[in-house]
């Protein structure tokens, strides 16, 4: 007789065992984690102690790199026989933040070179106009005055004029007067004389050898100059004008010179003739 039996396994997941061992810190090893905590702690302070006190790492030259004789002078005189202390130990943040009220300086840079050296680079304000106010002032693209001067110690510039003084709306007057001047093209800009900022989104110019000015509003400023250059031979035929005002679509409007105005104008004219 054949006796057959058969096996089948059972379905599903067979549970296994996890072993759990417990790691038990001894006296000896806690000790020893301390002592090298304390060791390590200890020696990094030992270091850094040396670091901050080592005289190679004391400050001792100070380049500045600019374009600006003035500003050179000036930061050459205040670190003259200053003592910078450690390299380390220099707030960089604090300095640049001193150095960067300089009125010339619109941007800086100060980077640490070890041993014992700071670099420090400038971006000098560049004066755009002269601005009237209680004097002849240079002034950059940000509106800050820069340096009291006289109006003929920079004849390159446009002069900025208001009846008030720019005592309102500084900043808005400023932003359409670098509006303008952005528009015009560089040989229409570089024949400003003066730009009177006086009435309300008004913009008026005055040419270099000319008394006359133009009126151009707000906006399409080199498209009003360009029609002024165009008709200049017809408006020439009606004299000395006080004002051309282009501020209307497709067309100006003169304002002729009061009598004694036109007569003293035309009496220059004969003069210089």
């Amino acid at each position: 007789m054949n006796l057959q039996t058969s096996y089948r396994r059972k379905r599903g997941k067979i549970e296994t065992k996890k072993i759990h061992r417990k790691i038990k810190l001894k006296l000896r090893h806690i000790l020893l984690t301390f002592v090298l905590l304390v060791g390590f702690f200890y020696g990094f302070s030992r270091l850094y102690l040396f670091l901050i006190t080592w005289e190679k790492l004391i400050i001792d030259k100070v380049e500045i790199i600019c374009q600006k004789e003035e500003i050179q002078r000036d930061f050459q005189h205040y670190f003259e026989k200053r003592y910078l202390g450690n390299i380390l130990l220099l707030n960089i943040g604090n300095l640049q933040e001193l150095l960067a009220t300089h009125t010339w300086t619109e941007d800086i840079h100060i980077r640490k070179i070890f041993p014992s050296t700071i670099r420090i680079e400038t971006t000098e304000r560049i004066p755009i106009a002269l601005l009237e106010k209680e004097g002849y002032f240079l002034i950059d693209k940000d509106g800050v005055l820069l340096q009291k001067i006289s109006p003929g110690d920079r004849s390159d510039l446009p002069v900025l004029i208001d009846a008030n003084r720019f005592r309102k709306d500084y900043d808005r007057k400023l932003a359409l007067a670098w509006a303008c001047l952005d528009n015009l093209e560089g040989s229409a800009r570089d024949k400003i004389s003066m730009m009177d900022l006086t009435e309300y989104e008004n913009v008026s110019l005055q040419l270099r050898n000319s008394g006359t000015w133009l009126k151009l509003g707000d906006s399409h400023f080199k498209k009003k100059y360009q029609m002024f250059v165009k008709n200049m031979a017809l408006l020439k035929t009606y004299g000395p004008l006080e004002y051309i005002d282009f501020r209307y679509e497709g067309r100006f409007v003169l304002g002729p010179l009061p009598q004694k105005k036109r007569n003293n104008a035309l009496d220059s004219e004969k003069e210089a003739f």
